[in-house]
C-alpha cells in the first residue's frame, strides 16, 4: 500500500491535482486559489510544489493530495487512492486480506461489490427485464456503464450466495441487503427480491448501496422502488445517484443538472448531458456538512459548481419537489433555475420522445423565482391573490438570498410582472422578515462553526510566532533586530514556557513552517511590525492566563505577582497605542 501511495505521489503534482478542481495561480515558486472549504472572495488557499502540500490561512484547511481529494469529494482514504490512481494510472496494490483480519469497512465494500456482481450476471441471464430497459430507451452500453443488475424474485438469493462467499450474515444485514425475519428469530431474508437493480455510487465510484425498481410482480401490492437503508457505507444526504460519472463534466460545464428517478438521469447522460445526478435513494441536507462534518451531497455539488438546474417532474409533486430542493439549494448560496416541463412528463420521457426537445427544455431553463411568479400570474389576475402567493410562495426564496443586489432586482422582476408597486413589495418583504427566521442565517451560522478552525486566539498567536521561527530555522530569512525581538520575549515569559510551547508545535513544524513561507516569502518586508504585534499579543494572552490562575489572591506573593502582571498587561496596551 505504502509503495502504491509513494508512486502516485511521484507521478501526479500536487498543482496538477487541485487545479483540476480550482483556478489557480501562480504566486511566485507557489500557488493560490479560493478556498473551496470555506466562503471567501479573496484567494488565501496555497499550493506549495515544493513540499507537495497546501495550506489555507482562512479556515486552517492543510494536507496532501491524498488528503485535498478526501476533504474536496467527501470520501474516505480508500476512496481518495482509488480516484488519484485511476489518474496517474497506477495499478493498486493487493490490498485483500482474510475475512478475519480485513478492515471492517472494506469487508462491506467487499460484500456490496461482490453483491453487485451478483446483480449484473442475474441481469444478463434475465431477457425480458433487459427487453423492458431497451424499450425504455437505454442502451446496452449504458445499462453496462452503471451497472443494472437484477434480483431474483428468491427469498435468499443474493444472501446464500454471499454467505458461501464466506461472508457473516450479520455483515450482509450491515451493508442492507437482508432484513430479519419477523416470524423466524435467527432468520433473515433478501431486501430486495425481484427488482432491477440500480447501483449506487460514492465519487469515487465504489457501489455503496442500491435502488430496485420492481420487475415481474404486481406493483400495486410491493413499493414500486426500494431503497437500502442508511448503513456505515450509505448516507442519504451525502451523496446523489451518478455523481461519480457527473462530476468531471459539472466541473467543466459549469453547471448541474438534477433529477429525480433513475431513468431520468440515464437517459439524460445517454443524450449527452453528463453533468446529471438523480435524487433517487438519496436526500438532500439543508446544510455543506453533516454531523460528522462530511460533505453532503449539495455540499460537493457546489464545490464542483454554484450552479444549479433542477429538471423534476412537470405535475404538482414534482413542483413541491423542486421547490424543497431548491429552498435548500438557495439557502447555500446557488444560483438555481429550473425547467418548465409540461404536466403529466418526466424528463426520461421527453427524452425518449426527442433529445433535442430535451436540450431546449435545459437551455430555456428560468431562475426559480420568475418560474413562480409566471405561475402566479398565469393563476390570477387579482392583484390581491398575486400579493398573497407571492408572500406565501416567492418570499421564502427571497429570503434565502444574502445579495441585496439580487433581492433588489428579484423585487423588481416581481413588480414587472404582478403590477404591484415596487416601495409595496419592499415594505411587505421586510415586514415578512420580521415574523420568519431565516434559514439561511441558521445555515451561515451553521457553516461557520464547521469551517472556524476551532483554535483560541493564543493557540493562533502560538502558530503564527513558531511558525516563523520553524521557517527561519528551514531557511527563512529573519534579520537580527527580529530575532532579537523573539530572544527578548523568550525572557520574558521565561524559557520553560517558551519550551514548552515550542515542544507543542514541534509535530506540526512543516505545515507551521508552510504557512510562514506563504505569508511573508513574497513580502518579507513585512515581517517586522506582524512579528512585534504577535508577541505582544501573544505575552498578553499568556498573562491573562496566568493571571486566571492566580485566584483567589490568598497569598502577598499571589497579589504582587497579579499587580505586576497587570502593570506589563497596561504597558502592552501602552506600547500598542503609541504605534
Amino acid at each position: 500500500m505504502n509503495g502504491s501511495v509513494q508512486t502516485i505521489k511521484d507521478r501526479l503534482s500536487i498543482v496538477d491535482v487541485i487545479s483540476s478542481y480550482l483556478s489557480v495561480e501562480q504566486a511566485g515558486r507557489n500557488y493560490r486559489a479560493r478556498c473551496p472549504f470555506h466562503n471567501e472572495k479573496t484567494p488565501s488557499f496555497f499550493i506549495s510544489p515544493d513540499r507537495g502540500s497546501y495550506y489555507c490561512f482562512g479556515c486552517g484547511a492543510k494536507g496532501d493530495i491524498f488528503s485535498f481529494v478526501e476533504h474536496f469529494e467527501g470520501t474516505d482514504f480508500r476512496g481518495a487512492l482509488k480516484l488519484l490512481a485511476d489518474k496517474a494510472g497506477v495499478t493498486l496494490e493487493n490490498t485483500s486480506f482474510s475475512k478475519d483480519t480485513r478492515d471492517e469497512k472494506e469487508r462491506l465494500y467487499s460484500i456490496i461489490e461482490d453483491a453487485t456482481l451478483f446483480f449484473e450476471s442475474q441481469f444478463l441471464a434475465n431477457k425480458e427485464a433487459r427487453a423492458y430497459l431497451l424499450g425504455r430507451g437505454l442502451t446496452d452500453a449504458t445499462m453496462r456503464a452503471f451497472r443494472i443488475g437484477f434480483a431474483p424474485d428468491a427469498w435468499r438469493a443474493v444472501s446464500d450466495h454471499l454467505t458461501k462467499k464466506g461472508y457473516s450474515k450479520k455483515d450482509i444485514e450491515t451493508v442492507g441487503l437482508t432484513k430479519p425475519s419477523a416470524k423466524q428469530a435467527d432468520h433473515s431474508y433478501d431486501r430486495f427480491r425481484s427488482r432491477i437493480m440500480f447501483p449506487i455510487c460514492d465519487s469515487s465510484g465504489r457501489v455503496i448501496a442500491f435502488s430496485g425498481r420492481i420487475f415481474g410482480k404486481d406493483d400495486t401490492e410491493e413499493a414500486k422502488y426500494l431503497n437500502s437503508p442508511e448503513t456505515p457505507l450509505f448516507n442519504k444526504a451525502s451523496v446523489l445517484y451518478g455523481i461519480d460519472k457527473a462530476k468531471t463534466a459539472i466541473r467543466t460545464r459549469g453547471y448541474s443538472i438534477i433529477v429525480e428517478g433513475q431513468m431520468d438521469l440515464l437517459l439524460s447522460h445517454q443524450a449527452g448531458f453528463t453533468n446529471t445526478v438523480a435524487t433517487s435513494g438519496t436526500a438532500f441536507s439543508d446544510t455543506t456538512d453533516n454531523t460528522q462534518s462530511k460533505i453532503t451531497n449539495l455540499g460537493l455539488i457546489r464545490r464542483l459548481s454554484p450552479n444549479i438546474i433542477f429538471a423534476f417532474d412537470g405535475d404538482n409533486a414534482g413542483i413541491r419537489a423542486t421547490s424543497r430542493a431548491a429552498m435548500i439549494a438557495f439557502s447555500l448560496d446557488m444560483q438555481v433555475k429550473t425547467t418548465c416541463l409540461p404536466e403529466g412528463k418526466d424528463p426520461a420521457d421527453i427524452i425518449h420522445e426527442s433529445q433535442d426537445a430535451w436540450k431546449e427544455y435545459i437551455k430555456t431553463s428560468v431562475n426559480l423565482v420568475s418560474f413562480h411568479l409566471d405561475r402566479i400570474c398565469a393563476e390570477t389576475t387579482d392583484v390581491r391573490v398575486r400579493g398573497r402567493k407571492i408572500r406565501e410562495i416567492v418570499f421564502p426564496f427571497l429570503s434565502m438570498v444574502s445579495s441585496a443586489i439580487e433581492r433588489s432586482a428579484y423585487v423588481h422582476d416581481i413588480y414587472l410582472k404582478t403590477g404591484i408597486g415596487e416601495q409595496a413589495v419592499i415594505d411587505d418583504f421586510r415586514d415578512y422578515e420580521k415574523t420568519h427566521t431565516s434559514l439561511e442565517v441558521k445555515q451561515h451560522s451553521s457553516r461557520e462553526v464547521l469551517n472556524s478552525s476551532g483554535l483560541s486566539r493564543r493557540s493562533r498567536l502560538e502558530e503564527r510566532l513558531f511558525g516563523i521561527i520553524f521557517w527561519n530555522e528551514n531557511g527563512g530569512e529573519i534579520q537580527e533586530t527580529q530575532q532579537a525581538l523573539i530572544d527578548a520575549f523568550k525572557v520574558r515569559i521565561g524559557t520553560d514556557v517558551f519550551m514548552e510551547i515550542h515542544e507543542r508545535h514541534v509535530p506540526n513544524s512543516a505545515t507551521l513552517c508552510f504557512e510562514a513561507e506563504m505569508w511573508y516569502g513574497e513580502k518579507i518586508a513585512t515581517l517586522g511590525n506582524d512579528l512585534e504585534e504577535i508577541l505582544l499579543n501573544l505575552e498578553e494572552e499568556i498573562l491573562h492566563d496566568k493571571k486566571r490562575g492566580l485566584h483567589p489572591l490568598d497569598t502577598d506573593e499571589k497579589l504582587v505577582a497579579h499587580t505586576n502582571i497587570n502593570k506589563r498587561i497596561e504597558e502592552i496596551k501602552h506600547h500598542r497605542s503609541q504605534k
